[in-house]
């Protein structure tokens, strides 16, 4: 039986990829600190972060560790020789990425050396698959951005990405490690806890809260399922066509925020909303280009 490690693999995104692999017949390894970025609200029921793998809990193995524990980390690797490491512990969010820089760096560029040290020292091969964002773009150069596209960040967490991309890329060149790098967008689906744009705004229409929204709402973003993007990260850690490439993997059609706000109103007519000015890290955005993925990595 094949295994996969996967690094926050309780994780919004992490759970719906550990769950895919269990489907697809891999022994699975989940490790991760079950920390929290936002601040609990104490008039809210605190989420559960186990109950994104209630139904597979019992079926996987569970490693409570950080990723910047070194030796902790080295040891669990070495023991259980994954097939595959999907590298998704970091720091989730753009907005908070702005305040804890220290906190962001460490969790995105010091946590991905970590592992790639580690896999150097592998005696089996072992591909790893780096989490990257959208947000390594910027601004959107046209509608339509393929992985070839400008990468120019104007924000803390997409230039953090973008510099672990390009240490993923030099140690698959130096090093001959079997990497693959992935750039998902907008994700949304049941069991998101850190309050991504569809979730905030479900949540206020269901509360008869105003939602906030930025600009007039002809922003774009390219919203992706999590199921789907799940199955973009089994797909690209194990297809023999996705070594030292990178993915967009998204819908690939993006919809502006106002055709988000017009589904709700269908179903909360009294929505009230609060217009404000769109945040200076939030660059434009559109459609990734997603036809690589579906060249490459078909079955």
């Amino acid at each position: 039986m094949k295994k996969v490690f996967i690094t926050g693999g309780a994780g919004f995104i992490g759970s719906r990829v550990a769950k895919t692999f269990l489907d697809k017949g891999y022994k699975v390894y989940v490790y991760d600190t079950f920390k929290q970025y936002l601040i609990p609200d104490p008039s809210e029921n605190q989420p559960n972060l186990l109950i994104r793998l209630a139904d597979i809990f019992e079926k996987i193995e569970l490693v409570q560790g950080d990723t910047l524990n070194k030796d902790f980390l080295r040891r669990k690797l070495m023991i259980i020789k994954p097939d595959v490491i999907v590298h998704m512990a970091a720091l989730p969010l753009a907005v908070v990425a702005i305040e804890q820089t220290e906190e962001a760096f460490n969790s995105i560029l010091d946590s991905t050396i970590n592992l790639l040290e580690i896999i150097r020292d592998f005696d089996h091969d072992c591909r790893m698959v780096y989490t990257s964002s959208s947000m390594v773009y910027g601004d959107f150069s046209s509608d339509l951005v393929s992985e070839d596209s400008l990468t120019k960040p104007k924000d803390i967490y997409g230039s953090f990405k973008l510099c672990g991309e390009i240490i993923v890329e030099g140690y698959n060149k130096r090093y001959g490690i079997d990497t693959a790098i992935i750039r998902p967008s907008a994700v949304y689906g049941p069991n998101d806890g850190n309050q991504r744009v569809l979730y905030k705004f479900i949540t206020s229409a269901i509360k008869n809260e105003p939602i906030t929204l930025d600009g007039d709402g002809s922003m774009k973003l390219d919203f992706t399922f999590v199921d789907d993007t799940a199955l973009g990260f089994y797909l690209v850690s194990t297809h023999k066509n996705a070594t030292g490439e990178v993915f967009n993997i998204t819908r690939g059609k993006a919809e502006k925020l106002i055709d988000v706000i017009d589904i709700l109103k269908n179903h909360f007519p009294n929505l009230q909303i609060i217009n404000r000015d769109v945040p200076g890290y939030m660059p434009s955005r559109g459609t990734l280009d997603i036809s690589k993925a579906k060249k490459l990595l078909k079955n």
